[in-house]
Order: structure tokens, then C-alpha cells, then sequence
């Protein structure tokens, strides 16, 4: 009976210095948790402000598709041969050949493991990207919204609420939702929208996986450590729950 006491009394020691330490946590779990599940995520996506739009692929007057790879290896021998051995020097083998629409332009994409060259296919030419002009454009037909575009910026290092390819344009809207697009500088595909609605969720979730860097990674040991605690914390609670409601001897009146 004593020994059972003792357990009870650990286990409530316990309960409690854990509650401690991880209360302030299953706070922000709790409090990022409730504010997600009030957002459809497609709001969050931003499909509201702006929508993908699928352009027609111009192959009229297009050069042959040897013309186009014979400029590819003439490149390749130029960045990757000496120039005493560029006629014997061979071309990387290539890992996959795409043809690829930049706002209806044809342009081919070499992959060879390294690195990726674009070669415009009208006319046959290294693909170095869209000007801002086009990418403006392409805006226009992107955004559902009316307000008007405040910045157009060309980033070499991709931005927070991006995390993904560069260089990349980010087109930023003056509305209420406070909307950027991100467009590709070599296809002009839309790629992301972001809001304030998404830069909040995002801030959200990156209290709620703990990933206060990269916010992308959910395998991080301290979430699984807390997370393990938080699972030992709330299994004691119920037990003691349990001990008190239904197995603690009743005191006589």
C-alpha cells in the first residue's frame, strides 16, 4: 500500500514538473494549431489573388532540334573545355532533354547532372531569360485582383516566404492581401502567390513543427524529444485523472 502511494505521489511530482517545462510549448501548439484549422488552404495558397494561365506553344518557324543541340555542345565545350581541345573534347552525357514554353516561346532544357542550359528554339539561341517587361505581362494575366503593381524585382537569392529556386521574380500587388507572385525568369510560369494570410500561416507553422529556419522540416530530435514528453505528460495526467476519480481508496465522511 505504502509503495503504491509512493508511485502515486512520483507520478504526480512528475505530471507536474512536466507541465512546467512544456506548458509553454502546448501553449504555441495549441494556440498555431486553432489558428491554422480556421484557414481553407486554398486561401492560404492564394488561389483567390491569382491564377496559373496555360500559354499556347508557338513551334511555327522553329529551328531544328540538331541546330539547337549543336548549340548546346558548342556551350558546353566552351564553359567546360580547354580551348586547345574543344574539337575532341566531348559533351556531358545529358540526363533529360524538355521543351519547355516561355509565355509561348519554344525553349529547350538541357540537364547533364551539373547544371541546366536553355537554348531558344525561335531562334536557335542561348535562353538567358524573360525581361521585365514580359514578366510584367505575364503578371497581368496571372492576378485576379484590381489593384495595381507596386515592385517588380528580379531576386539572385530566393526570398523568406519563397525557400525555393533562383533567381526568381517577385511581382508585389498594392491590395489588402498585400499579394506577391513569383514567376519564373525563364518559362514565366507563375510558381508560388504568397499573401499576408500565407506569411502569417507560415509563421504559425513554424512555431508549430519547431523549425524556426528552413520551416519546412518536421524531423527535427528537439520536436520529437518535446513531442515525446508532451505524449508522457498527458498519458500522466490521465492516470492520475483515472487513480483519483476511480481507484483512490474514498475517505470516510
Amino acid at each position: 500500500m505504502v509503495a503504491k502511494h509512493k508511485f502515486w505521489r512520483i507520478l504526480t511530482r512528475i505530471h507536474k514538473w512536466a507541465g512546467l517545462v512544456l506548458g509553454i510549448q502546448i501553449v504555441v501548439w495549441f494556440a498555431s494549431g486553432f489558428f491554422m484549422s480556421f484557414f481553407n488552404i486554398d486561401k492560404v495558397h492564394g488561389d483567390h489573388m491569382a491564377t496559373k494561365h496555360a500559354w499556347t506553344l508557338n513551334m511555327e518557324q522553329t529551328a531544328p532540334f540538331s541546330e539547337v543541340y549543336n548549340l548546346y555542345a558548342e556551350n558546353q565545350r566552351e564553359l567546360y573545355c580547354h580551348p586547345m581541345q574543344r574539337n575532341a573534347c566531348l559533351v556531358r552525357n545529358l540526363n533529360g532533354v524538355h521543351l519547355r514554353s516561355a509565355l509561348g516561346t519554344p525553349v529547350w532544357e538541357f540537364d547533364n547532372g551539373v547544371d541546366k542550359t536553355y537554348i531558344s528554339g525561335n531562334p536557335a539561341k542561348i535562353w538567358t531569360g524573360l525581361s521585365e517587361g514580359l514578366i510584367t505581362a505575364a503578371a497581368g494575366r496571372y492576378y485576379l485582383g484590381d489593384a495595381d503593381i507596386n515592385t517588380v524585382v528580379l531576386f539572385d537569392k530566393a526570398p523568406k516566404d519563397f525557400r525555393k529556386q533562383s533567381p526568381i521574380w517577385q511581382v508585389t500587388y498594392d491590395d489588402n492581401a498585400a499579394t506577391r507572385l513569383y514567376i519564373s525568369p525563364i518559362t514565366g510560369e507563375l510558381v508560388n502567390v504568397r499573401t499576408r494570410l500565407w506569411r502569417a500561416f507560415d509563421f504559425m507553422w513554424m512555431l508549430h513543427i519547431m523549425d524556426y529556419k528552413e520551416r519546412d522540416n518536421i524531423n527535427l530530435w528537439w520536436l520529437k524529444l518535446l513531442s515525446f514528453c508532451a505524449l508522457l505528460f498527458a498519458l500522466s495526467g490521465v492516470a492520475l485523472v483515472t487513480h483519483r476519480m476511480f481507484l483512490r481508496p474514498k475517505r470516510n465522511k
